[in-house]
C-alpha cells in the first residue's frame, strides 16, 4: 500500500513553484514573445524586460549558463510567466495558490501556447519547489551526516545530490544558511525534471506534469520526520 500524503499544509513553507518547459521552436528567436505574448495579454497586463536582454544574442545561444534564461516576465496578481526564445516558465508568486488552482493556470496556459503551433519539441520539463523554513531543517528531517562519527549538520551546510524516480530526475539541495525576506533559515529546494518521453508533451502534458509534481511531493513528505510534519498541521 502506498504511503499517503497531504492535500496540503496550513504552515506552508513554500517560497517558490515553478513550471519550465524548454523547446525547439518553428519560428525565428525574435518572434517567440510577441506570439506568445499575444495570446496572453489579455491576462497578464505588467511586462517586463529582464537584465539579460543586454547581452548580446549570439553570445547567449552560445553559452549553456544563458542558453534557457528568460528575456521577459510578464505578471498579473497570483502568477508570473517568464519567456525566452527556447523557454517558458510559469511560477505561482508572491504567493502559493495550492496546487489545484495552480496546474489549472499551468494547464490553461499551455494549451494557449500550443494553439501557436510554434514549438516543434519540448526538450525539458522542470517542476521545481522551493520550500523556506525559519529553524535549522537538519534537525527535523529523515537525513543523517557524520565525519568520523561526529554530525556535522548542526554546521553550516550545504547538501545538493540527485535521485531518480521512474523516468524523472530529482535535483535536492539543502541549506540551513538561507535568507528569505531578510531571515536566516534552511531551505529545501527540489527541482524534478524529466528529458525523455517527451515526443507527444502537448497531447499529454496534464499526466506528465501531474506525476513529476507528484514525485517531487514524495521526496519532500519523505524528508520530513513525522513529528515535524505535524507541526505544519496537515490536512489530508
Amino acid at each position: 500500500m502506498s504511503k499517503k500524503f497531504p492535500k496540503l499544509i496550513e504552515v506552508c513553507p513554500i517560497v517558490d513553484a515553478v513550471i519550465e518547459i524548454r523547446f525547439k521552436t518553428k519560428v525565428p528567436h525574435s518572434a517567440v514573445f510577441g506570439l506568445v505574448y499575444s495570446k496572453l495579454s489579455s491576462e497578464f497586463k505588467s511586462v517586463e524586460n529582464l537584465p539579460i536582454l543586454q547581452i548580446p544574442e549570439n553570445i547567449r545561444m552560445g553559452d549553456p549558463n544563458l542558453k534557457y534564461k528568460p528575456l521577459y516576465k510578464i505578471s498579473n496578481n497570483d502568477f508570473i510567466v517568464q519567456i525566452g526564445p527556447d523557454v517558458l516558465s510559469i511560477s505561482s508568486s508572491p504567493k502559493y495558490v495550492g496546487w489545484q488552482k495552480f496546474s489549472k493556470k499551468i494547464f490553461s496556459i499551455l494549451n494557449q501556447i500550443e494553439d501557436l503551433k510554434i514549438i516543434s519539441e519540448v526538450e525539458r520539463l522542470g517542476i521545481r519547489y522551493i520550500n523556506f523554513f525559519n529553524q535549522n531543517i537538519f534537525d527535523k528531517i529523515k537525513l543523517e551526516m557524520n565525519l568520523s562519527g561526529e554530525n556535522i549538520l548542526n554546521q553550516k551546510t550545504f547538501i545538493r545530490t540527485q535521485i531518480s524516480s521512474g523516468k524523472f530526475l530529482n535535483i535536492l539541495q539543502i541549506s540551513n544558511e538561507a535568507i528569505s525576506k531578510n531571515v536566516l533559515g534552511s531551505i529545501i529546494d527540489i527541482d524534478c525534471s524529466k528529458t525523455k518521453g517527451l515526443q507527444d508533451f502537448f497531447k499529454n502534458k496534464e499526466a506528465i506534469i501531474n506525476e513529476g509534481h507528484l514525485k517531487e511531493k514524495e521526496l519532500f513528505f519523505n524528508l520530513l520526520t513525522d513529528e515535524f510534519l505535524k507541526e505544519l498541521k496537515p490536512i489530508y
